[in-house]
């Protein structure tokens, strides 16, 4: 549950800190005080979208921070593990928005992804505002909410025929891939003749880079053929004695004089290795000559082999290591294409197999659907007789079909919620049906249904009361006060009798400060007066104030009696 909440710079709130109940939290004030800032505060903190209209004017950023305690669910804690956040004796969520755009996260004081946090509280909190009222009559959304309310076992059946969904898709992807016969065999020609064309190119790793460099060559053969030229009558004397010549008799002449100094010898030797290397350099340069020469011959046939290795190249991949990958994933699949026969025979039987899997467990799907729809009627039936809808006929409509194909990954069913709120009218979808105050209460009454069956540990109602009053109202707070029960609920009404049922009450008023409108919070520790305000008569001291104390006197009775029951 919520523990506490810090609010900085949202809209009208300039500072707010507040402490949350277990129970039932009840936030009330005159319109306009700013009630549904403390809803957008939630919001934000929670991971929805918001925009930089929520700062406060002025400033050039906005914060929030929620502090919970007692949360960890197992489903709160494999997410952590999933995310890799520690989880700790309670849990710090904070989100900041920077006037230039900027999102910051934090969970535990450690930056995360927003997409992230809103995973997270998703396993918190569970908001209700106008927004559901729409998601509620899109029958798009009502096999989830079934399936909600259908318990583990439904759950693992689900996720079975999720998996067999996954391999029977799989298994018909691969059979469609291999076509029909004819098709085979015209793939299979394809192939051999890119791979023979491949193998007979017979292309070497970096052969195009040495290609391109003896075409360099060849092309300043002349250049080359001069230079080397130049260079080797150098070494070898154009008229007189070689290089080499000169030096050994260099070395003779030294010689002479070795019996005389001692460091003669070694300048002999080194004049004799000299020599050694003038000759093998003049040696090599002729054969480089002769090597130019013989290619240039050969350019011709270089360019005929640089232009097979480049279109080789060109038409599959573009480098010589995308060439060797399409061969191999070529290879594969005519290794594939010649058994062909063979493995779609396999791949038949198997598709068959899977199939039938798959249709007999959506059909045990469909069933344990069908139970809890059953249950399910059941349930809302009652709640919504005791919410003054005693006339209405619920129903969970189940169109199915189990057939492999028409299977999907949540199954064979086709779940709609239809409506009947008055007696001898036909049941119709909800959207066409029901009206402002009849959702409220449809709403409420589901809530009620799954607040004994998730984990959620916080609950929040954005006005849930909105056309409901009368004996009706009372009703309403009395299941407010039954979900509280068993999670932490925060709700903003302006319906006197709920606000009496309050464990928690918080008074939302604005004033005007330093020329600045803001918006407070304050937790009344005698509430009468609030409940006298909500109650709307004009003479709070002779009639509104003891209408609400006896008000208060009933809730404090109905909820001694929930305790009594347990």
């Amino acid at each position: 549950m919520i523990r506490s909440v810090a609010v900085q710079n949202i809209a009208l709130i300039d500072r707010l800190e507040f402490e949350l109940g277990a129970n039932l939290n009840i936030l009330s004030g005159e319109t306009g005080a700013g009630k549904s800032l403390i809803i957008d505060a939630l919001n934000f903190v929670l991971g929805e979208r918001a925009d930089k209209s929520l700062i406060r004017f002025g400033t050039d950023f906005a914060t929030v921070e929620a502090v919970f305690e007692d949360y960890l669910t197992p489903q709160v804690s494999a997410y952590l593990d999933d995310v890799g956040i520690d989880a700790e004796d309670v849990l710090v969520i904070r989100r900041k928005m920077s006037a230039d755009g900027k999102n910051e996260c934090r969970i535990n004081g450690r930056v995360t992804t927003l997409s992230v946090l809103k995973g997270l509280t998703e396993l918190l909190v569970d908001i209700h505002g106008q927004h559901e009222h729409q998601s509620l009559v899109k029958p798009a959304n009502h096999e989830g909410m079934l399936d909600g309310i259908g318990g583990a076992e439904l759950a693992a059946c689900r996720e079975k025929v999720a998996a067999s969904h996954s391999e029977y898709r799989a298994l018909k992807a691969e059979y469609a891939r291999f076509g029909d016969e004819s098709e085979r065999a015209r793939r299979l020609d394809v192939l051999r003749f890119q791979l023979d064309e491949i193998e007979r190119a017979d292309i070497a790793e970096g052969e195009e880079e040495e290609l391109l460099e003896k075409r360099k060559r060849i092309r300043n053969t002349e250049k080359i053929l001069s230079a080397l030229s130049s260079a080797r009558s150098m070494l070898e004397g154009y008229d007189g004695a070689s290089v080499g010549g000169n030096i050994k008799a260099a070395a003779a002449s030294l010689a002479t004089i070795a019996a005389y100094d001692g460091g003669i010898d070694p300048i002999c030797e080194r004049l004799d290795a000299a020599k050694t290397e003038i000759e093998d350099i003049t040696e090599t340069l002729g054969d480089m000559m002769r090597d130019i020469d013989f290619d240039a011959r050969g350019a011709d046939s270089l360019e005929e082999r640089l232009e097979l290795v480049r279109n080789v190249q060109r038409k599959y991949g573009g480098s010589y290591a995308a060439v060797r990958e399409f061969y191999e994933r070529a290879s594969a699949e005519a290794e594939m294409l010649d058994n062909a026969s063979e493995r779609t025979e396999e791949l038949a039987k198997e598709i068959a197999r899977t199939g039938e899997r798959l249709s007999r467990e959506a059909e045990e799907l469909g069933a344990l659907r069908a139970a809890a729809a059953e249950s399910f009627e059941r349930d809302m039936t009652k709640e919504l007789a005791d919410l003054g809808m005693s006339g209405t006929t619920f129903k969970v409509k189940i169109d199915s079909d189990y057939s492999p194909d028409a299977v999907g990954e949540t199954g064979g069913d086709r779940v709609e919620f239809l409506i009947s709120p008055n007696v001898g009218e036909p049941l119709k979808p909800l959207a066409k049906i029901i009206s402002g105050g009849e959702m409220s209460r449809f709403m409420l009454a589901l809530k009620n249904i799954v607040a004994g069956i998730d984990r959620i540990g916080t609950m929040v109602f954005d006005e849930i009361d909105t056309g409901i009053s009368g004996h009706i109202s009372a009703v309403v707070a009395e299941k407010m006060c039954n979900i509280s029960r068993a999670r932490q609920v925060i709700a903003i009404t302006h319906m006197p009798s709920l606000a009496a049922m309050a464990d928690s009450h918080f008074l939302i008023e604005k004033s005007v400060e330093a020329g600045k409108t803001l918006t407070h919070l304050t937790l009344l520790s005698d509430d009468t007066d609030e409940v006298a305000r909500l109650i709307g008569a004009s003479d709070y001291s002779a009639h509104a104030v003891p209408h609400a104390r006896e008000m208060k006197r009933w809730a404090e009775e109905y909820k001694a009696s929930l305790k009594a029951k347990n």
